[in-house]
């Protein structure tokens, strides 16, 4: 579970609340505009859907769940695991993998082992692994897209929830002072609205998508270069010495004194 994402949106939203309620002395529903959070909520989703296939939208709570449970595989266990693989490859032949497919949870790096035990060509295996790689990556850019999509409508929306609230205002100018407050009302949460919805849910959302994406993408990259090392015939030392070129300086140094 991503406890960074769960931590910082209960956090900023208390500290928003925390604001909302020291200000009105506890009357937070004159924070509340039904109409506001119509245009500005329900207006921007409708606007994301029209702007992308239904399936992609549909797919927003799955990719959701993707930011919040996300399990991430440290690279220096995969390269462990992979230098483990090679050394087993080395000894008794990459036949004697199969009996280790059990031990790997990555399908990726499953698909790959098991080309390699039935002797495919090289380069029909890194051409496989590299189309799968591809097409992550477009299924993680529209994902991505979706929550940045909605971030950017957002605003828009509030801008014109306040554009409608001051018509209303203006309209009644000279009349009905409740009227006037209502518009107000409507014309300044709109603006909230549309602030909040974008800068707190739906772009960290994007930002925090594309990272796992980019730490997604890395990991794999690291399966393959293992898999065709060991498909080549590498020891598993100089695997290793390939494979630390994935990680950063500090933590390859820790690695190698360790292992």
């Amino acid at each position: 579970m991503d406890f960074a994402t769960i931590i910082g949106f209960v956090a900023a939203l208390g500290i928003i609340i925390g604001a909302m309620y020291h200000q009105t002395h506890g009357h937070l529903m004159g924070f509340y505009s039904t109409e506001g959070v119509l245009l500005v909520i329900v207006g921007s989703a409708c606007a994301t859907m029209m702007s992308m296939p239904m399936k992609n939208f549909l797919a927003t709570f799955r990719v959701l769940g993707k930011c919040i449970f996300y399990k991430e595989v440290p690279l220096t266990q995969a390269l462990m695991q992979l230098v483990d693989f090679a050394a087993v490859a080395r000894k008794d032949g990459v036949l004697a993998l199969e009996t280790r497919l059990d031990e790997v949870t990555e399908p990726f790096l499953a698909k790959g082992l098991r080309m390699v035990i039935d002797g495919q060509d090289h380069e029909a295996i890194e051409t496989s692994l590299r189309l799968e790689l591809f097409s992550q990556g477009e299924r993680h850019a529209i994902g991505k897209k979706v929550f940045a999509v909605m971030g950017n409508y957002a605003p828009a929306f509030g801008l014109t929830a306040t554009i409608i609230g001051q018509v209303v205002m203006f309209q009644n100018m000279g009349s009905d002072i409740s009227a006037i407050g209502g518009g107000l009302s409507v014309a300044l949460l709109g603006t909230l609205y549309g602030s909040l919805f974008a800068n707190l849910l739906c772009l960290p959302l994007a930002d925090k998508l594309g990272i796992r994406s980019g730490q997604e993408t890395m990991l794999k990259e690291l399966y393959l270069n293992g898999i065709m090392g060991i498909a080549a015939g590498h020891s598993p030392t100089e695997l290793k010495q390939t494979l630390l070129s994935f990680l950063d300086g500090r933590t390859a140094t820790k690695f190698e004194q360790e292992s």
